[in-house]
């Protein structure tokens, strides 16, 4: 644990680097791109196919480029340094990066909670936490179903250290290979590669476990960050890219099919499983920030040791409700800011 916390915060100051390094990229690339165009980053993840498809709903005259990353990581360095405008971010990775410094940047929106999807092997006779027991589990250390996965099975009385054999995987698509050749008992992982597994029948979910995965944790997992400098000088362009998000969300919501459909035409891979997912709330889409459950996050993170303080304070100071006030005429209160 103490290992992945150095490895956390390695990360921390290399992006913290990067925006001190790069802290006037902004005004220098606006300068010389097209006035009317917005770079929004995106992560190929389920949840966050409508911020991908929100051109669908921009109004004539409002382009975006949408460019692709590998990590919330890497979409936060380049919010920091001005690279891009706004992008869908994990709070627990501000959280992390937040132990080292401020980044330029602010929270304007939700955009997913829950994510966490507990598989096991059919013939894992897994039906139960107490099951858990010298199984053995994988996971990406560190990750938001790692700590969903740790913290509830502390909840429920297990280590996942001492109480069954927990196996690290380096990214999230080794779990499922690791579930079909048996390496594995169980893992945690997400949509849609929890609906790959379930497809080819190397996993199943356990209802008593995934009905309960966030106890002792949380469910919020990212919401859209803002560069600053993009939000003084181009208030009404982030207002209007965010209201399109928000329409396109809402026509999504109502047509699972259609977000399964949607994902696989934007990445050009296998959507399996995200219908279903949505509709089981395995993954939950919502613009609400709900900034008791969001300072949550640190503090769960400082006590697993993931982060060596809890920057709640920080990340709630993060939080600005002003453009989803303007946008659903919904107040602060309403959209999840503490009294």
């Amino acid at each position: 644990m103490m290992r992945d916390w150095k490895t956390r915060a390695v990360i921390a100051i290399v992006l913290m680097v990067a925006v001190v390094a790069s802290g006037r990229l902004y005004g220098a690339q606006n300068s010389a791109t097209d006035e009317n165009r917005i770079r929004i980053g995106w992560v190929a993840a389920a949840s966050w196919v409508p911020w991908a498809t929100l051109e669908q709903e921009l109004p004539d005259g409002t382009t975006v480029e949408l460019v692709p990353f590998k990590s919330s990581n890497d979409e936060l360095t380049a919010l920091s340094n001005g690279s891009i405008d706004m992008a869908p971010v994990g709070y627990n990775n501000v959280a992390a990066l937040l132990t080292s410094g401020t980044p330029p940047v602010t929270f304007v929106s939700g955009i997913s909670g829950n994510g966490s999807v507990f598989l096991a092997r059919p013939d894992s006779g897994i039906q139960s936490w107490e099951d858990l027991r010298g199984k053995r589990i994988g996971s990406v250390r560190g990750s938001t179903q790692y700590v969903n996965l740790a913290t509830g099975m502390k909840a429920h009385g297990l280590d996942i250290e001492t109480d069954a054999t927990y196996v690290n995987m380096q990214a999230f698509p080794d779990l499922n290979l690791a579930l079909e050749r048996g390496d594995v008992d169980a893992i945690v992982t997400f949509p849609p590669l929890s609906g790959e597994a379930e497809e080819a029948g190397s996993g199943v979910t356990v209802e008593e476990i995934q009905s309960e995965i966030y106890d002792g944790s949380f469910s919020v997992a990212s919401g859209i960050l803002a560069n600053n400098t993009f939000l003084e000088q181009r208030r009404e362009d982030a207002e209007t890219v965010l209201g399109a998000y928000y329409r396109q969300m809402e026509t999504l919501r109502a047509d699972p099919q259609r977000w399964e459909e949607e994902f696989a035409a934007v990445t050009g891979s296998s959507g399996a499983g995200i219908a279903d997912a949505l509709e089981r709330e395995y993954i939950r889409a919502e613009t609400v920030m709900p900034m008791s459950e969001i300072v949550s996050v640190p503090a769960v993170l400082s006590q697993m040791g993931i982060i060596d303080q809890d920057t709640g304070d920080q990340l709630a100071e993060l939080l600005d409700y002003s453009l989803l006030e303007s946008i659903t005429d919904e107040s602060a209160e309403q959209l999840g800011k503490n009294e």
